[in-house]
């Protein structure tokens, strides 16, 4: 069996590093393995934002069956949730959670596209989830170093309030350190933007580098100071993109869901499944969610599906709409990735497509070189 590295002469496709090589990513993000990822991870956001919420609204005295009947399965944190500080605890706490779990389906979305990049079509889910479990260090480690700064920076500012209350002399010296604590709020200025960008950012660097915290953290800084302008030109067209490709996805599932209706109604009379098909979201979701049946193609007066096959149509037609969510948060992902490997080229003329298949090649020659090198040597003392 061969265990060679694939080289850079597999590359599934020539990138021209730059902006040319954006507008693919609507084709990278149209993959069902891609999408079965984000699927699974909206799902489980989606689980993680009930279980919460609903605890604060437990833990905050509420009435959860009228909150049930109200909200079903996307609750939102209503008036009397704001009164209370452990409710906002938990709240902080499963946003968190959320945002951790969709950076890591963002990082798995974003190293099947870069092994894409490499040639590699075979990359499979289940190699992403090995090597996100490998390298999911920086995901939580790069955001919390940024928080913690931002937060020195506000205390330093805090402190120097302090300091202004002493009599006398307290004014005076915080007027002498305003120049100082201008230059630190200006780093924090940087630093916020930097956390924001990690969070978009940081899957596509692990993904493509395989670094570590500090190599990351590097890349994040060196990307946004010298890299600004073509970083918002990137994103600004990769979103344009995206929004066309989504909706050209989404007319293609309304339709689909049209001929779907005109279909069922030809054997059954009427097209109440897809009343409650389309319907689904509306139902679980009502408070969230109140007029989404026209989304996919509204039904009408048509007589929706009732009892538990309505629900299970519901179901159905809700899984549909975090299929199209998906399609948008692969291309996303597939995005930034493309954002990345192009800026990276520009800024360091580093070719990561090809700095990977070298450190793959090192690796191989580390495990399999002596060995190699002992057959060899043994073949030649057999034929001398």
């Amino acid at each position: 069996m061969n265990n060679q590295p694939t080289k850079g002469a597999d590359v599934a496709e020539e990138l021209t590093f730059n902006v040319k090589d954006i507008p693919a990513c609507t084709r990278y993000g149209f993959s069902a393995r891609k999408i079965w990822i984000f699927f699974k991870t909206l799902v489980l956001s989606w689980v993680i934002w009930d279980f919460f919420v609903y605890l604060g609204y437990f833990a905050a005295g509420c009435d959860l069956a009228a909150r049930w009947s109200q909200s079903r399965l996307l609750p939102l944190p209503g008036s009397l949730f704001w009164m209370d500080p452990v409710p906002i605890i938990l709240l902080i706490v499963g946003v968190v959670l959320i945002i951790y779990v969709l950076m890591r389906g963002s990082l798995m979305v974003s190293k099947m596209t870069f092994q894409q990049l490499r040639g590699d079509e075979f990359f499979s889910a289940s190699d992403a989830a090995d090597f996100a479990k490998r390298h999911a260090v920086p995901l939580i480690s790069i955001p919390l170093m940024l928080v913690m700064t931002l937060l020195l920076i506000y205390s330093a500012g805090a402190l120097t309030g302090l300091i202004s209350r002493i009599p006398a002399v307290g004014p005076s010296a915080a007027s002498l350190l305003s120049i100082p604590l201008w230059g630190i709020m200006l780093l924090g200025v940087l630093t916020l933007l930097a956390l924001i960008l990690s969070l978009e950012l940081l899957p596509a660097i692990v993904a493509c580098t395989g670094g570590d915290s500090f190599e990351s953290i590097f890349e994040v800084f060196s990307t946004l100071t010298s890299q600004s302008w073509r970083l918002c030109l990137y994103w600004l067209l990769s979103i344009l993109v995206i929004m066309l490709g989504g909706a050209a996805f989404l007319l293609l599932s309304s339709v689909a869901v049209s001929f779907l209706s005109f279909s069922v109604s030809a054997g059954a009379g009427d097209s109440g499944l897809v009343a409650a098909l389309t319907s689904g979201p509306q139902l679980l979701a009502p408070e969230a969610l109140p007029f989404f049946a026209g989304l996919l193609g509204q039904q009408g007066d048509v007589q929706a599906w009732s009892g538990f096959a309505g629900i299970l149509a519901g179901i159905s037609g809700t899984a549909i709409f975090l299929i199209i969510i998906s399609y948008f948060l692969s291309s996303y992902s597939s995005a930034w990735t493309l954002i990345y490997v192009v800026l990276k080229y520009r800024k360091d003329e580093e070719d990561l497509m090809d700095r990977a298949d070298r450190e793959e090649q090192r690796e191989y020659d580390r495990m399999y070189g002596d060995s190699e090198k002992d057959s060899e040597a043994g073949k030649a003392d057999l034929s001398g």
